[in-house]
């Protein structure tokens, strides 16, 4: 972070802050405040690169922040932050503004985004995390945790283990805000319509669509089991569609506050929002 100080940026609007990260503020002439990785690596892990990304990321982080001021213990100089499979640091970057970065803790399960995330976004706690809990982190730490299309990808022993022990570490009225793919996604794989990075795969483990419509309906859990990169085996990584019933009822350790599906222009994943009481 040679040549600027964070506390420089305290005081402009979030937009203007998008701007500094994307490089788009004037005094960037073009080059982002944090450094991007290859664009091959961006696609490999997003689907896209570049500014696209980098705008989702950010209504995202609008978003974990109204959630945490509205229904968590709000937003202080002592807010706790966890981003759950931080990768490369595309969202953990917008925090540095509101938090000091002490405050910002990155796990993910592979060692090269870690690298990569503490060269491009340093000065946030990074740590190596496992497929499954427990985390190395003590009991009633975070005031919120996200994860940005995470269980979208987790099968359902692994995903409700992580919601128990996200109830572990989250502080009484602390959040959690988790995304998944959408019901339409189940509809849409594989679809001459699907031009992203990634159709083939969804093809492919999308065979039968109208019984997976059917058992999302029925409030079910619908995973189907794929290799992820960096060597994810298919027990732990794939297609997770989950709907908002299925929360509900298997749960319980966290309240279901919400089940927010529009509050991106450009993401299409829906995000749980679930609060410890």
């Amino acid at each position: 972070m040679a040549g600027f100080n964070l506390s420089d940026f305290a005081a402009l609007s979030d937009e203007e802050w998008f701007a500094q990260i994307t490089g788009e503020a004037d005094d960037r002439q073009g080059r982002p405040l944090f450094p991007l990785p290859p664009e091959s690596l961006q696609t490999s892990t997003v689907g896209r690169s570049g500014k696209p990304i980098l705008r989702d990321a950010f209504m995202f982080w609008q978003f974990v922040r109204r959630m945490l001021i509205q229904h968590g213990n709000g937003l202080s100089r002592n807010t706790q932050v966890m981003d759950f499979g931080c990768a490369w640091g595309r969202i953990i970057r917008y925090w540095l503004r509101d938090l000091p970065a002490k405050n910002l803790h990155g796990f993910d399960v592979e060692d090269r985004f870690l690298t990569i995330a503490r060269e491009h976004v340093p000065g946030p706690n990074y740590t190596l995390s496992q497929a499954r809990p427990p985390l190395p982190a003590p009991d009633n730490s975070f005031d919120v945790i996200y994860a940005f299309s995470v269980f979208s990808h987790l099968p359902k022993d692994v995903a409700d283990a992580w919601i128990k022990e996200f109830s572990r570490v989250l502080k009484p009225g602390g959040i959690a805000c988790l995304t998944t793919r959408p019901r339409a996604h189940i509809e849409f794989a594989g679809s001459e319509a699907d031009k992203t990075a990634h159709a083939g795969n969804y093809a492919q483990v999308m065979t039968d669509k109208n019984d997976a419509l059917r058992r999302y309906d029925a409030g079910e859990f619908i995973f189907y089991p794929a290799h992820g990169g960096g060597g994810l085996a298919a027990e732990t990584y794939g297609e997770a569609i989950i709907p908002g019933d299925y929360a509900r009822s298997h749960w319980q350790d966290l309240e279901l506050v919400t089940f927010a599906s529009n509050y991106s222009a450009t993401y299409l994943q829906p995000c749980f929002v679930l609060r410890k009481n």
